[in-house]
């Protein structure tokens, strides 16, 4: 809302709006260094490594537990299929709804044979299993939106459409995959302001959802 109000010029407005997540997190960030309080902070592995050193990157499929292990986890394995397909297409649909005026198609049934071919991965590498994430894929559809150009303090922004690309979504992941080596910085970050950041990330998405 700060974006459409009456504070400020509109560049500095929209420049406060863009960064909306980083300024409080280096804010907070600055309190809790300067305040000395003992806050729990983030962890971040500074290497890749699998967590255990008694086993290697492949886990064998097949170890010393009995046959009927096998058939019993065929329940929970059911129930977990199930929740990974509602997850997925929840979010696919929440994303592709017509109100963002979308011009590609989507690709519900491609996305989630790539999710069962990368989860066979995970599985066979004991790596966490993952699906299209509802809060993150919101937030990147409104970092994306387009809007008419404003003026007037407290007249809001006509939308015309999200600008379809690929390269935020491969930029995003490949910063992820580089903070292993801003592990020296990042484990400064207290847990208490990422969980203010996903709290609001998350109450924010929910906006405008039904």
């Amino acid at each position: 809302k700060f974006k459409t109000s009456r504070y400020f010029p509109t560049t500095a407005r929209k420049l406060i709006s863009d960064f909306a997540i980083i300024l409080p997190t280096l804010i907070f960030c600055e309190i809790d260094a300067l305040v000395g309080v003992n806050t729990p902070k983030l962890i971040v592995p500074s290497e890749f490594k699998p967590t255990s050193p008694n086993r290697g990157w492949f886990v064998p499929p097949f170890g010393g537990n009995p046959w009927w292990v096998y058939l019993a986890a065929a329940i929970p394995a059911l129930l977990v299929t199930i929740l990974i397909f509602m997850d997925q297409q929840i979010t696919a649909v929440i994303v592709n709804r017509k109100e963002h005026k979308l011009k590609k198609g989507a690709g519900y049934h491609l996305d989630l044979f790539w999710v069962a071919i990368l989860m066979v991965v995970c599985s066979f590498m004991a790596l966490p299993w993952y699906v299209a994430a509802t809060v993150i894929s919101i937030a990147h559809i409104d970092s994306l939106k387009m809007e008419t150009e404003t003026s007037a303090p407290g007249e809001q922004p006509k939308f015309l459409g999200v600008r379809e690309q690929r390269v935020t979504g491969t930029l995003v992941f490949i910063l992820t995959g580089l903070s292993v080596f801003m592990a020296p910085i990042l484990k400064f970050i207290p847990m208490p302001v990422l969980y203010g950041v996903f709290l609001y990330m998350g109450v924010a998405s929910l906006n405008g959802v039904q």
